[in-house]
């Protein structure tokens, strides 16, 4: 727990080490910026991605770097060289924008991660009545085109999104997460959820000299624009407006849906949280029950005690009194939780907040940057100890756990955990407000994992998922697809999340939960809130077609395995199955040639329903029928399975 004096020497914190890495950018330019590392930001969001497919992460974020400019907003596209080193790109058509919430999303499917940002246009924007110039807010939506010989990306605006532009405040301790993007209507295509001040929207309000507080949900078209939902909440209504908070996309209560969490103030300048149940038709219900409130910083959804079931994480202020606050609530099933003692954790403001597996021990830690008891800068991890207790490791503001010059102090701008170099441990990488060496009071720094040294083993990947099975409803334009659950080294199997993939055979379009290489499994984003989190998904299909699908599992060290894949044909002719890692059918000339254990059998029937035979399966058999369609179904011992084959 955070208020226990120094960690014993049985702590899960003891395996923990990070080193700063001292000259992280190998090319950069030194104008007003620290020779060799990463432009300086305060108060921004980054996001980490493999923009170039090359198998390593990426990093963006914009502000304003005041050893150059007060003013003028940096771009800032650093390439991953592999070696936990980077190298600054140039900004080509990518805007600069402050207090922003970059995302990386493939909202077209092409394979290749696009970027979405929003925020401030201009650093000095205020609100001017009838003289606000509302350009100065933007929302920019950059497709990945191409990349070139040297790695460099190349980008073009998205002109017609149908994105409205927002900001979340523009001063610092806001959160860096209020977009949010996730397939909340499972039909393949990432959707986006964001809050903050709709200034375009003044004009329209009731109370003119209030800006509107939003919170949005924009469902992806699968064209290049998204729809504006103008009454998600029970079909009836919008969502609770506010700003200076955070919002998540999140399968909170295991249905298969994605659910929707959302944390700031609204329009009567009080705190709120609300949380809201995806009913899988498109619209949301509100969770009965309240959540002790937060505002002006991060909060997210993490499983940290290895269930199965993701807990609340939230932190902020209470604007009411303005007592800052950090708390848990654990998610008990059945939609019901338990608020953990508030006093477990030490209250911040202004913090930001990333959570993963840092020592390898399958148990999810949280990254913790913010301004605690005495407005002071603190930055530090929660080592997960099981049953909701924690240590702590690094920079407290009084040094009281006695792990003095473990991170630099920096907070109210980005925390990140990412496997920078690729070497299955997750790293730390700090952007913000610095309370260090810089004279200007801002730092952004990337600090690798070193918990080797300390006797901590190296994260390895889930092992694939087996029993694969796919059941089409061609009537409702869905399937489900199935699978077992594999082994991990130390995550649980109950906390294991999911990301699937359905690959158009004819087109080469694909549909996912997350953004991923599916030769390799490395998961393309670093954030990989959006996960399924059971071994069973329904996902709309849009047409006939012949598809190749596959899944993979995910630790809570956000790291992917491989995918187990299955190829799936859809036809209209009633519910089709495949379960190629058990049985496989296939149809030939004149034959149809069946795989299965011993002592399996078959039935054979026409499209129209008629059995034509009936067989034992002894390893193998082989079925000589006339050309045509067949419906296949095999009886093992695990269950049965149904498939559609072609005879020539």
């Amino acid at each position: 727990m955070l208020t226990a004096a120094v960690a014993t020497a049985q702590s899960p914190a003891d395996n923990v080490k990070f080193k700063k890495v001292t000259s992280p950018v190998t090319s950069s330019s030194t104008t007003g910026n620290p020779a060799n590392q990463f432009y300086h930001a305060q108060f921004t969001g980054a996001a980490w991605g493999d923009v170039n497919n090359d198998g390593y992460p990426d990093l963006f974020y914009s502000d304003r770097n005041i050893h150059i400019s007060n003013s003028t907003l940096q771009v800032n596209l650093y390439y991953n060289n592999g070696n936990g080193t980077f190298k600054r790109g140039g900004k080509g058509r990518l805007k600069g924008t402050a207090f922003s919430a970059p995302v990386w999303i493939d909202f077209d499917g092409d394979g290749r991660i696009d970027l979405l940002v929003a925020g401030l246009d201009d650093y000095g924007y205020r609100w001017r009545d009838a003289d606000t110039d509302l350009s100065k807010i933007g929302a920019h939506l950059y497709r990945n085109v191409s990349t070139g010989s040297t790695g460099a990306v190349t980008f073009e605006e998205v002109s017609g999104h149908g994105i409205r532009p927002l900001y979340n405040g523009n001063t610092g301790g806001k959160a860096h997460n209020w977009i949010a993007v996730g397939d909340y209507d499972n039909d393949g295509y990432p959707d986006i959820a964001m809050t903050g001040f709709d200034e375009a929207a003044r004009y329209d309000s009731d109370e003119p000299i209030e800006a509107v507080r939003a919170v949005y949900l924009y469902r992806n078209n699968g064209d290049g624009t998204f729809e504006l939902q103008q009454t998600p909440l029970d079909g009836t209504a919008r969502f609770h407006g506010l700003t200076d908070g955070s919002v998540v996309l999140e399968d909170i209560d295991g249905d298969g849906y994605l659910d929707l969490l959302s944390t700031g103030y609204g329009a009567t300048r009080t705190s709120e949280i609300h949380l809201y149940w995806n009913n899988g038709d498109g619209t949301f219900t509100e969770h009965a029950d309240s959540f002790h409130p937060v505002t002006n910083a991060s909060s997210t959804v993490a499983d940290l005690n290895g269930d199965g079931l993701p807990d609340l994480i939230f932190a902020g202020h209470y604007l009411n009194n303005n007592s800052k606050n950090f708390y848990i609530c654990k998610n008990l099933g059945d939609r019901k939780f338990e608020m953990l003692p508030p006093d477990r954790f030490e209250g911040s403001d202004g913090t930001q907040i990333a959570v993963g597996d840092v020592n390898n021990d399958g148990l999810a830690d949280i990254l913790v940057g913010g301004h605690f008891r005495n407005h002071e800068h603190t930055t530090l991890i929660h080592i997960n100890k099981g049953n909701f207790e924690f240590d702590a490791y690094g920079a407290h503001y009084d040094d009281q756990f006695n792990k003095k010059g473990h991170f630099s102090r920096i907070t109210h701008g980005s925390h990140h955990l990412v496997d920078a170099d690729r070497d299955g441990n997750l790293d730390a990488w700090f952007s913000g407000w610095s309370n260090g060496d810089c004279s200007n009071g801002c730092s952004t720094e990337l600090w690798l994992n070193s918990g080797a040294e300390k006797g901590q083993a190296a994260n390895t990947p889930p092992s694939a998922p087996s029993a694969l099975s796919a059941s089409a409803d061609a009537g409702n334009g869905t399937v489900t697809f199935t699978w077992t659950a594999p082994d991990d080294d130390t995550t649980p199997a109950a906390a294991l999340r999911y990301n699937l993939f359905l690959r158009d055979s004819a087109t080469g379009k694909m549909r996912y939960t997350l953004p991923a290489d599916i030769a390799t499994g490395y998961i393309r984003v670093a954030d990989t809130h959006g996960a399924i989190r059971r071994c069973q998904y329904t996902m709309q299909i849009p047409a006939d077609g012949n598809y190749q699908w596959g899944v993979q599992a995910i630790d809570a060290a956000n790291q992917g395995g491989a995918f187990a894949t299955s190829d799936l044909e859809i036809a209209g002719v009633g519910t089709i199955t495949t379960d190629e890692a058990v049985v496989t059918v296939e149809g030939g000339e004149g034959h149809i040639r069946i795989a299965a254990p011993d002592g399996s059998t078959a039935s054979i029937y026409t499209a129209s329903g008629v059995m034509t035979s009936h067989v034992t399966v002894m390893q193998s058999a082989s079925v000589n029928v006339v050309p045509g369609i067949y419906i296949v179904t095999v009886d093992t011992e695990s269950g049965t399975s149904t498939h559609k084959v072609a005879v020539r």
